[in-house]
């Protein structure tokens, strides 16, 4: 079935072990129905299904065929029929087995009970050695170190001498500093509404940041500082921007979604 499926697709044998990842001598002894040329049962079917697929087939009919043709030979396990001898008396050489294990056991329970308890002389003298750590001598305190007080000075006692009375000076008047001139240029107030999640960054004409963070969709947000204001908005075709209360298109400014400008 196989090998006719294969010549209606116009495939060689060679074609269908190299998809397969086969042997071209396995391709053909599957073929030809040569299973004992095949590592097994379980490999044959792998083969089967793998096949199938290749040719764009259903494997469970084939499975089923291969089922009904190959029916791998049972293992005899009867060592009577070939006459494999067995030694005589085998109850009698266990029950023999068995007694001198447990003569073996019971020895050596006995060793290990009279070691713990100090029979031999060799466990009690080395039970009663002590290790040298332990019999060393304690090493003798350090005697109290005794500080000298230092001998205490005895008190002078000053003559005491009339308080003096200082009138204070008059006190000088403040002058308050002129006021500095203020810098052309005035106050300017953006309002921003976010119809997507934008980043914005406003400094004012010293360079101070006003603005640097990043805003919600749905959010709104007024920024005034001293003019020119130098703005950077990410995202800016979300974004909706007023200057001193009068639209600003952000469109011309924008490069790569972010908007950089200047507003007098």
């Amino acid at each position: 079935m196989l090998a006719r499926l294969r010549v209606e697709r116009k495939l060689s044998v060679a074609d269908v072990a190299q998809r397969l990842k086969y042997g071209v001598r396995q391709i053909e002894a599957l073929e030809a129905e040569e299973f004992d040329r095949l590592p097994g049962a379980t490999f044959v079917r792998g083969m089967v299904r793998g096949y199938a697929k290749l040719l764009e087939t259903d494997p469970e009919p084939i499975l089923g065929s291969l089922d009904q043709r190959y029916v791998p030979g049972e293992i005899s396990l009867d060592l009577r029929a070939k006459r494999v001898p067995f030694a005589p008396g085998g109850k009698r050489s266990g029950t023999r087995t068995y007694l001198l294990l447990s003569l073996a056991v019971l020895v050596l329970a006995g060793v290990v009970y009279e070691w713990r308890a100090g029979a031999f002389p060799w466990a009690r003298l080395a039970l009663n050695t002590t290790p040298p750590q332990e019999q060393a001598t304690p090493r003798p305190a350090p005697a109290p170190r005794v500080e000298a007080e230092a001998p205490v000075a005895p008190a002078v006692v000053e003559p005491q001498t009339p308080a003096t009375v200082e009138t204070p000076a008059p006190v000088e008047q403040a002058k308050s500093p002129p006021p500095k001139p203020q810098a052309p240029g005035g106050e300017g107030r953006i309002r921003m509404e976010f119809a997507g999640e934008s980043w914005v960054e406003i400094k004012d004409r010293d360079g101070q940041m006003l603005m640097s963070q990043l805003n919600p969709t749905g959010s709104r947000r007024v920024v005034a500082g001293r003019s020119p204001l130098t703005v950077v908005v990410g995202n800016a075709a979300n974004v909706r921007l007023t200057y001193n209360e009068k639209p600003v298109d952000l469109k011309p400014y924008i490069q790569i979604e972010v908007a950089r400008l200047t507003l007098e």
